[in-house]
């Protein structure tokens, strides 16, 4: 299958998402796509195979076979050790003018990611800068703007880190970001 998904989506950015969090990665990432109305695909190993239209990029929620989808963008969030080695591959599949956005505090994916790939660019992404107040959670920005978000643990600001980073290089913007991450219900 997953050759037919690179066979339909050869002429689009692909970006590959994996590992335990990729789904709620993934489901930021649909969100603010969808509330900035930015054309998109998704699959995931779950369907069949994705809608087929004339959007740019195609969101990819993979677990195996990584490398085979030819990733343009590959977001790595927390994976099993015996995983490890299917990311690496996935890692050196990413061509010249890719990125690999990855967990900066996980050693075994930080050690892939920052391996020496020519012109391939290494986003690392942590728990994303907030405060608490009256139990809600409240993102700040680079700017020391505040946004409520409805997501609470160190693993989902982390999520959303990744989400930040992917989103901005596929063009949408920080205001963009921050008024539908806010928006955002798990």
């Amino acid at each position: 299958m997953t050759a037919s998904i690179y066979q339909q989506s050869i002429d689009k950015q692909r970006i590959i998402i994996t590992g335990k969090h990729s789904g709620l990665i993934a489901d930021l990432a649909r969100h603010v796509l969808t509330s900035n109305a930015r054309k998109f695909d998704w699959y995931t190993s779950k369907q069949p195979a994705p809608p087929q239209n004339d959007a740019p990029v195609i969101l990819i929620e993979a677990q195996d076979q990584l490398a085979e989808y030819h990733p343009h963008i590959l977001i790595l969030s927390a994976v099993e050790s015996n995983r490890l080695a299917g990311i690496e591959k996935a890692a050196d599949a990413v061509p010249k003018g890719g990125i690999i956005i990855y967990p900066e505090a996980d050693r075994e994916l930080k050690a892939i990611a920052a391996r020496e790939r020519t012109d391939v660019q290494v986003i690392p992404y942590g728990t994303y800068k907030h405060e608490q107040k009256n139990g809600s959670t409240i993102l700040v920005t680079s700017t020391n703007e505040k946004f409520p978000v409805a997501l609470h643990t160190e693993t989902e600001l982390g999520c959303i880190s990744a989400a930040r980073e992917l989103l901005k290089k596929i063009g949408i913007s920080s205001g963009q970001f921050y008024r539908a991450v806010s928006t955002f219900r798990p």
